[in-house]
């Protein structure tokens, strides 16, 4: 027994959600949850075609979808699943099949084109930040108990780096397991503004985020030109 929450905003471009819920709809006793945040391409339509639940909303963060999702999943175990990664169905049984013995964690990150430089951020992603720290961003594909979501409050409402606080607070109520299941994820930043050019500023976000920098005027900066999980309709100065 499984839900599944995807939070979309103009996904056809990736063509990763149709992957998805082609990849997903045969699976028995799961639920798929896609919470749009106001799509202007044919997501909407290709979420009505399929066998996942709409709903359709205004949120403009992905914070915001992924807790309406939260709130209106069926199932106790709860999947916090990227747009723009596709899961190991295997993974998937595996948690569904074992949801009643964890409480919350991730599944392995992998991305869809191999570099050195890519293939290097998810072994740290992997195992150091993940499996030392107890901290996965959501294209590992989080999961947890719907209570336990409930007890730590839900996601924060900021624009990035949502996945982060909610992970610090899920690892002080219990520790976090990593699925040796792979989580493939699309590097469509990377391809687009470059890859060492991305990595950078990945670590420049990292930074402004841990000395409390603005999540807005963050995320704008992080969605300039690209606009994958936000759109603002007046971009924060950065």
């Amino acid at each position: 027994m499984l839900s599944i929450v995807v939070p979309t905003l103009n996904e056809i471009k990736t063509g990763y959600l149709s992957k998805i819920l082609a990849a997903y709809s045969d699976l028995a006793d799961i639920e798929i949850i896609c919470v749009d945040g106001g799509s202007t391409d044919d997501t909407v339509s290709l979420i009505n075609q399929s066998n996942a639940r709409l709903i359709a909303t205004n949120i403009g963060s992905r914070a915001g979808r992924l807790n309406a999702g939260i709130k209106q999943a069926k199932f106790d175990m709860v999947l916090l699943h990227h747009p723009r990664s596709l899961l190991d169905i295997d993974g998937i049984n595996a948690l569904a099949n074992h949801s009643s013995e964890i409480r919350w964690g991730a599944f392995t990150h992998q991305f869809d084109i191999q570099h050195p430089l890519l293939n290097f951020t998810s072994w740290y992603s992997n195992r150091i930040r993940g499996d030392k720290r107890g901290v996965y961003y959501l294209d590992h594909c989080l999961f947890a108990q719907k209570q336990l979501l409930f007890d730590v409050g839900l996601f924060p409402d900021i624009d990035i780096f949502e996945d982060t606080d909610i992970c610090l607070k899920l690892n002080g109520k219990a520790k976090p397991i990593r699925l040796p299941y792979i989580s493939q994820t699309s590097a469509v930043r990377f391809e687009t503004n470059g890859i060492y050019r991305q990595a950078l500023e990945n670590q420049y976000m990292k930074w402004r985020y841990y000395f409390n920098g603005s999540d807005k005027k963050m995320n704008a900066r992080y969605e300039k030109g690209i606009e994958l999980n936000t759109k603002y309709k007046k971009q924060p100065e950065y």
